[in-house]
């Protein structure tokens, strides 16, 4: 392999390596603010209810009884898009390491969006196996973003369900996400007080009066990635070099 071709190659793993995004997700925070930040592709709660979940009431766990407990909410998408960043209403009560679980629980209406009495059964994890540290911190509009194969392609009327883990080691309050008692016809709040069995609805689980709750979520489509421009005019300036090299 002569110099030209070495050096070709050499610019070609750089490239690809900046292109190619680690499997992961980050936690930010915003003040709670009057609606969802920016332009959500799918909303439990419309703008123009936002402040039912913002002046509505902290949702905890059930009380622990396994490693993790669990809070989730069901949604269905109108429409197919690639998932960069989940964005909820929250306040985090006690330091610890959390775990975000995605499912794909079937087509729409295989998990009643309206009964007090549904349940579900989790199957494969649609992400990689995430876990992150949260400090303590009051309400805002927590921002959950999503890198590499864990931004998921989510399918147009397809039911899903996003899980927030709960650790037992920090007690069922450790984190609080504000609900509201509005109607998602896309889904609505589930828990578990073992992450090993069945979500039940928060009624089932005794939680919320006999009405399904609504668990405030957005949801972001990520932006399609392009290749930089640098390192296309990297790679074009090296072929040019390598093709008068070849021509001398």
């Amino acid at each position: 392999m002569n110099y030209s071709l070495r050096l070709l190659t050499g610019i070609a793993g750089i490239s690809l390596a900046a292109m190619t995004a680690q499997a992961g997700v980050s936690y930010s925070s915003t003040a709670t603010g009057t609606a969802w930040n920016g332009s959500p592709v799918y909303t439990s709660i419309p703008n123009s209810s936002f402040g039912t979940v913002s002046g509505g009431t902290g949702q905890s766990d059930p009380t622990i009884t396994g490693s993790f407990g669990v809070m989730a909410e069901t949604f269905t998408p109108t429409s197919s898009f690639t998932l960069g960043s989940i964005n909820t209403v929250l306040s985090i009560n006690a330091a610890g390491t959390y775990q975000l679980h995605l499912y794909d629980l079937g087509p729409s209406g295989t998990v009643s969006v309206s009964s007090s009495t549904a349940t579900y059964t989790p199957g494969t994890d649609l992400f990689s196996g995430l876990s992150l540290s949260l400090a303590t911190a009051t309400q805002a509009q927590g921002t959950f973003s999503f890198s590499g194969p864990d931004q998921v392609s989510l399918q147009a009327n397809e039911e899903y369900a996003f899980e927030l883990w709960t650790p037992s080691s920090v007690g069922q309050n450790g984190v609080l996400i504000f609900r509201a008692s509005g109607a998602d016809p896309g889904g609505q709040m589930f828990s578990a007080p073992d992450a090993a069995g069945a979500r039940g609805t928060l009624a089932a689980e005794g939680q919320a009066g006999g009405a399904p709750r609504t668990a405030g979520i957005a949801l972001y489509a990520t932006a399609v990635p392009e290749p930089s421009m640098f390192v296309l005019g990297v790679l074009g300036v090296a072929a040019l070099w390598a093709f008068r090299r070849r021509g001398a």
